[in-house]
C-alpha cells in the first residue's frame, strides 16, 4: 500500500483544521477542491453572480411593481388633497323656446325694465370645500397610506423572489458543475479500469465478467451526464427568466453567507398583514362615518349675458347632509367583520412566519451541517477507493468491490456538490421572509477575495 500524503483543506471555514489526503488519484484532488467549494479560480469570477443579480434589479415584474408603489404614493397624495376641496368652473349657451329673464329676478330688488331673452350665455365657477368634522376624510387617507405600505412591501418582495430565482438557478449551475466535474474524473478513472480489463480478457487473466461491470458503470455515468445537461438547461432557462442574462462562466465557489437575527414581528409577510389590517380597520371607519352628517362649504359665482345686458350672482353657504342609506349601514356592518378578519389573519402570519422561518434556519443549519460531515466523508471514502485500487492492482482484490467503493465516493461527492447549494437557497428564502433590501442582499454574496 502507498503511503498517504496530508496536506490542510480550506474548504469550508469551519473544517480548517480537517485534512484531506493527496494520492495517486490526481483527478480526486480537483474534484474535492470544486465540491468544498475551493476555486483556483472562483475569485476571477466573483463578480459574475453579482452582475446576474444587478441585471435581475430590471426584470419586468420589478418594473411592474415599482409602478404600482408610485401610484399608491399618488393615491395619497389625492387623498390629502381631498382636504382643499374642490373647484369647479363652468360655461354654457342657451336658446329657450320663449323669452327668459337673463339672471336672477327678485321682486323689488331687481330694476325695471327686468331684461328677458331667448338667448342666453351662462358662465362661472363654483367651489365646494368639505368640513371633516368626523373624519371621513381622514379614513379616507389612512386607508390610501396603508394602501402605500402594501405597494411597497408588495414590490420589495416581488424583487426578492427574483433575486431569488437568480440565486437558486446560479447555485444551481454551480454544484452541477461540480458534480459533472466528479462525474468527468470518474469516467477517466473507468475509462482506464476498463483499458487494463480488455488487455488481461484477451490474454485470459480475467474473466469478461469484469469488463461487463465496468461498462455497466460507466453506461451509468453516461445516464447521470444526460441528467445532468437536462438539469442544467432548466437551470440556465430560469436564469434567462429572471436575469434576462446566462451567465458565461460559472464561479466554483458557492458563496453562503451567514445568518443574521431573525425579527419575525419586522417580517415581510407579517408587515404586508399589519398593512392590510391597517387598511380594512381605516375602510370600516370610513364606511361608518359615512353614515354620520357631512358639512361643506360651498360658493358659486354665476354671470348671466343676454339681451344686451349682463347680470351677475354668487352665493356662500354652509351646508349639512344627512344620509338615509340602508345600503350603507350593511356595507359598514361588512367592513367591520372584515377588519376582524384582517386581525385574525395577522395572528395567523405571525404564527405561519415562525414556522417558515424556523424551517428555513434548520435547513441552512443541516445544510451546513451536512456538508462539513460530507467533506470528512468524502476524504475516508477516497482512502478506501485508494486502498481498494491497490488491492486490485496487486490481485488481493475483486473489480466488483473496487467499483461499489467508487460509486460510493461518487454519490458522497454529488450529495456534497447539493449541500452547499442548499444551504444558500435556504438563506435566500429567509431573506424573502425577513424582507432583506435588495443592495444588502446582493452585498451579503459578494465574494471577498
Amino acid at each position: 500500500m502507498k503511503k498517504i500524503r496530508k496536506r490542510a483543506t480550506p474548504a469550508l471555514p469551519a473544517m480548517a483544521g480537517e485534512r484531506s489526503f493527496t494520492t495517486n488519484g490526481h483527478l480526486y484532488r480537483n474534484a474535492l477542491s470544486v465540491l468544498l467549494g475551493f476555486a483556483l479560480t472562483g475569485t476571477a469570477h466573483a463578480s459574475e453572480l453579482t452582475d446576474l443579480l444587478q441585471h435581475t434589479l430590471e426584470n419586468p415584474a420589478i418594473a411592474a411593481s415599482d409602478l404600482q408603489s408610485q401610484a399608491a404614493g399618488k393615491d395619497v397624495s389625492a387623498a390629502n388633497l381631498r382636504y382643499l376641496g374642490q373647484a369647479n368652473l363652468f360655461s354654457g349657451s342657451y336658446r329657450y323656446n320663449m323669452p327668459r329673464v337673463v339672471g336672477i329676478f327678485t321682486p323689488g330688488v331687481t330694476p325695471f325694465p327686468v331684461p328677458a331673452s331667448q338667448d342666453i350665455t351662462q358662465y362661472g365657477a363654483s367651489y365646494h370645500l368639505p368640513v371633516d368634522v368626523f373624519g371621513v376624510i381622514a379614513a379616507e387617507r389612512k386607508q390610501a397610506q396603508a394602501g402605500n405600505t402594501t405597494a411597497q412591501l408588495l414590490a420589495r418582495q416581488e424583487t426578492l423572489l427574483r433575486l431569488h430565482q437568480t440565486l437558486a438557478a446560479y447555485v444551481r449551475l454551480q454544484a452541477l458543475a461540480a458534480q459533472s466535474r466528479a462525474l468527468s474524473a470518474e469516467q477517466k478513472q473507468l475509462e482506464t479500469y476498463a483499458k487494463r480489463v480488455r488487455e488481461e480478457v484477451k490474454i485470459g487473466r480475467t474473466a469478461g465478467l469484469d469488463l461487463s461491470l465496468v461498462q455497466s458503470d460507466l453506461s451509468r455515468l453516461a445516464a447521470q451526464q444526460t441528467i445532468f445537461d437536462g438539469n442544467q438547461f432548466a437551470a440556465l432557462a430560469a436564469l434567462k427568466a429572471s436575469a434576462n442574462m446566462v451567465a458565461t462562466t460559472i464561479a466554483e465557489k458557492i458563496v453562503v453567507p451567514e445568518l443574521q437575527n431573525n425579527n419575525v414581528q419586522a417580517s415581510l409577510p407579517v408587515a404586508l398583514a399589519k398593512a392590510q389590517e391597517t387598511a380594512a380597520e381605516a375602510l370600516a371607519q370610513e364606511a361608518h362615518r359615512s353614515l354620520l352628517p357631512a358639512f361643506s362649504i360651498d360658493t358659486q359665482y354665476d354671470n348671466y349675458d343676454g339681451a344686451l345686458v349682463q347680470r351677475h350672482a354668487w352665493v356662500l353657504g354652509l351646508n349639512m347632509n344627512i344620509p338615509l342609506d340602508p345600503g350603507g349601514i350593511q356595507r359598514a356592518s361588512a367592513s367591520m367583520q372584515r377588519a376582524r378578519a384582517a386581525k385574525e389573519q395577522l395572528l395567523a402570519v405571525q404564527a405561519d412566519t415562525i414556522s417558515q422561518i424556523s424551517a428555513l434556519e434548520a435547513n441552512y443549519q443541516s445544510s451546513i451541517g451536512n456538508a462539513r460531515a460530507l467533506a470528512s466523508e468524502v476524504e475516508h471514502r477516497q482512502e478506501v477507493v485508494d486502498v481498494e485500487r491497490e488491492k486490485w492492482r496487486l490481485g488481493a482484490g475483486t473489480l466488483d468491490e473496487l467499483l461499489y467503493e467508487e460509486r460510493n465516493l461518487l454519490d458522497a461527492q454529488y450529495t456534497l456538490a447539493d449541500a452547499s447549494a442548499l444551504a444558500a437557497t435556504a438563506w435566500s428564502g429567509m431573506q424573502i421572509l425577513l424582507g432583506t433590501p435588495s443592495d444588502k442582499y446582493i452585498d451579503s454574496l459578494g465574494v471577498k477575495p
